[in-house]
């Protein structure tokens, strides 16, 4: 029964390169949270860790010092372990960015605001766009010369 748990966890390895975290933050999706952004975009091809996640964390000095933005750091990387190998999607990139105040934050905020951005993401990823009725009536007041 052990192995069939291990099995079902993906593997989360860490971004390390700047090229993917500007790859990541051009893709345009995130979700903010009171702790935290999560920005996500599918891993590019000839990734090796193709089945697995891999995830990257930022903290600027808004934070705070050295020692606090360390301590956000360690933090994240525990909600990382705890949240993302059940809720993460395989095949994704993430990124993580700390915000000003995650210090204040407790640990199961944390963790609450992981999975509601994962869930998010997820739901902004299955719908699809909608062009239909908002699009069509501007184009007909573009097109009427600004009268319905």
């Amino acid at each position: 029964m052990a192995q069939h748990s291990e099995d079902k966890e993906k593997k989360v390895t860490v971004l390390k390169k700047r090229s993917d975290f500007l790859r990541i933050a051009r893709a345009n999706k995130k979700w903010v949270a009171p702790g935290m952004i999560v920005q996500t975009c599918p891993q590019p091809e000839g990734v090796k860790a193709g089945d697995g996640i891999r995830v990257g964390y930022t903290t600027s000095k808004k934070v705070g010092n050295a020692v606090v933005r360390n301590r956000a750091r360690r933090r994240l990387r525990e909600v990382v372990r705890k949240v993302l190998a059940e809720k993460g999607r395989a095949g994704q990139d993430y990124v993580l960015i700390a915000r000003a105040g995650i210090q204040d934050r407790s640990f199961d905020d944390l963790i609450r605001d992981l999975k509601w951005s994962l869930k998010r993401l997820a739901d902004q990823n299955n719908k699809k766009p909608s062009g239909g009725r908002n699009r069509r009536s501007n184009e007909a007041v573009s097109r009427s010369g600004g009268q319905k």
